[in-house]
């Protein structure tokens, strides 16, 4: 279980003293992991119910939060054996890891921010070595062999329920961080890539941004991403001379 917003690290700012204050939030399923991670235990573990209610959320019947509650109440096997499932056949996005070093060397910020399942984002960063990436995920309780669900992260003037993505943006902020770089692929990263100052988008978000004609770069890799942290800390030291 991650700790509240006061777990995120102090904002750095580049090595060559500028005031510019960056920082990084990755979704996690379809965009930091490779996989939908959640469907891919479904898939794996799932009762015969699961798929009834992912249908009922794509046609807008139930919302993400219920879909997910209610989808993986029919898994019957315990958190250890989801999370070495996830251990076995989930994958990064590619440079991700570039991108952490890169962070860290310059004390730049990098969460991740889901409205996904806290064990499932714990298995790969374990399996990766990245524990100390802070994530906001919706917590999960197992007691009895059934599952429960928390969300510490929400906001009343969020349209959907469960956690809030833009809380995560927010802390930040208020740590200091002027400039946000969001990557994300789903409806759920819609609100916060438009609070972003540069979004990275896939899929569904890659479709609305095109749709209205708004900046983003196309993310396949993280290369983009590092790249363009890479072309800030040069902007800023130019602007400096």
């Amino acid at each position: 279980m991650q700790p509240p917003f006061s777990y995120l690290p102090n904002p750095g700012a580049y090595s060559n003293g500028s005031m510019l204050r960056p920082a990084v939030v990755c979704d996690f399923d379809d965009t930091t992991a490779v996989e939908n991670v959640a469907l891919l235990l479904l898939e794996e573990f799932g009762g015969p119910d699961w798929r009834d209610f992912q249908k009922l959320n794509s046609q807008q019947i139930i919302s993400l939060k219920e879909y997910q509650e209610r989808a993986f109440a029919t898994i019957k096997v315990d958190r250890e054996a989801m999370k070495a499932l996830v251990r076995e056949k989930a994958t990064l996005r590619p440079q991700f890891r570039d991108l952490y070093e890169y962070c860290q060397s310059k004390k730049i910020p990098l969460v991740i921010a889901t409205l996904g399942l806290d064990f499932y984002v714990e298995a790969l960063l374990e399996r990766e070595g990245l524990q100390s990436i802070p994530y906001y995920a919706a917590d999960t309780q197992f007691t009895n062999g059934s599952m429960s669900f928390g969300y510490r992260y929400t906001s009343e003037k969020c349209w959907q329920p469960g956690n809030c993505k833009c809380l995560v943006l927010e802390g930040l902020r208020s740590q200091g961080c002027n400039t946000i770089l969001y990557a994300g692929d789903g409806k759920s990263d819609v609100c916060p890539a438009m609070n972003s100052d540069l979004v990275f988008a896939r899929r569904y978000l890659e479709e609305r941004f095109l749709a209205w004609r708004l900046p983003f770069t196309p993310l396949r890799d993280f290369s983009p991403v590092l790249d363009s942290l890479k072309a800030l800390a040069w902007g800023a030291t130019e602007a400096q001379r």
